[in-house]
């Protein structure tokens, strides 16, 4: 009976978690009503230390914009968004993982550095305009489930081999309940690990495949 009221914990631990990222992901919404569809660019500067300060021209962002499929009052939210989380610390254009993570209200843990990971496509150490939008697109209503699944699913795959083992999930429910101030014991976040495969790990290779999660959440 406490092995099933553990299974229980654990799914709703990482279900809500995976609800978690898609409020906290994608919380911009337009503030007004304007039926207006032009997204009325305001100049973003692009790059970094590396490539130099350039900028996005109008026809990029337009590029963005139907890539993405966001409304021209979405995209001016998220640029406002965008603009505010990376003059946080540095001007220059780009979000850095300290920004980010001051911006999320997150501790110093693994958890921001999976999700900057995420964010930051081209590992270039930062994450430009471009980066943000796409990996919010994600979160909105235009993005997929699948794709939700995918991204969640690669925060607990530290490794990137497309599976999450045990001590992946040890380490990740132990940096999600960092962040959420929980403190357990070592021994109750084994057991809780274990229950977790005991849920999921339906084949019991030992391991979590995406379809094993997909069904999970």
């Amino acid at each position: 009976r406490e092995r099933e009221s553990l299974e229980r914990v654990a799914r709703a631990r990482l279900s809500i978690l995976f609800l978690f990222l898609l409020f906290l992901l994608f919380s911009v919404r337009a503030e007004d009503d304007d039926d207006d569809d032009t997204f009325t660019f305001t100049r973003v500067i692009m790059g970094g230390s590396q490539s130099g300060e350039r900028t996005m021209e109008v026809s990029d962002a337009g590029e963005l914009q139907r890539e993405t499929g966001f409304t021209a009052e979405e995209m001016q939210a998220l640029q406002r968004t965008f603009h505010s989380t990376c003059n946080r610390k540095e001007a220059d254009g780009v979000i850095h993982r300290s920004e980010l993570k001051e911006a999320l209200g997150f501790h110093d843990s693994m958890f921001i550095d999976r999700i900057f990971r995420l964010f930051d496509r081209d590992e270039n150490g930062v994450i430009d305009f471009r980066e943000f939008i796409r990996a919010m697109a994600i979160f909105s209503e235009n993005g997929s489930l699948e794709e939700k699944l995918k991204f969640s699913f690669q925060i607990w795959d530290v490794d990137e081999d497309g599976y999450i083992s045990r001590e992946e999930l040890y380490r990740s429910v132990g940096a999600s309940l960092f962040e959420n101030d929980v403190k357990v014991s070592e021994d109750q976040l084994f057991e809780l690990v274990d229950a977790t495969f005991a849920a999921v790990d339906v084949d019991g290779d030992g391991r979590i495949g995406m379809s094993d999660y997909a069904r999970m959440v």
